[in-house]
């Protein structure tokens, strides 16, 4: 009798287990949202690095801003999906995953744009 109470208790618990939020979906939503905000810091550093301030390290913040953030929102915000639709609802988390990812497509996109308009122009003009 006590053995079937024990068996219980942890069906139990399984069952009512609640879901836990993605890791992986809220650090995608972040690195979309910081992305925007690093790629000023490149603006920031060139201003200190013409004036002498800053010497090492600008490189490691350029790639950071200008790539690096962008493309590691929309990597990990569609492996979060992934992970969240094969979790058999054990995670939660979708609308932060789907946040990172198109904040992260949206500012890849405009900075495509920002490079490629100017030799679109000088081909046509």
């Amino acid at each position: 009798m006590e053995m079937e109470r024990n068996i219980g208790d942890i069906f139990s618990d399984i069952i009512n287990q609640k879901a836990k939020t993605s890791k992986m979906a809220v650090t995608s939503m972040v690195m979309g949202i910081l992305a925007p905000c690093c790629f000023f810091a490149v603006w920031i550093v060139s201003f200190f690095s013409s004036h002498g301030i800053i010497t090492v390290g600008r490189f490691i913040i350029t790639a950071f801003s200008c790539s690096l953030a962008w493309i590691l929102g929309l990597v990990l915000g569609m492996k979060s999906l992934e992970q969240i639709r094969n979790s058999e609802q054990h995670l939660i988390g979708t609308a932060y995953a789907v946040v990172g990812i198109s904040i992260s497509a949206l500012w890849i996109a405009l900075l495509l744009v920002r490079f490629l308009l100017p030799a679109l122009f000088y081909v046509v003009s």
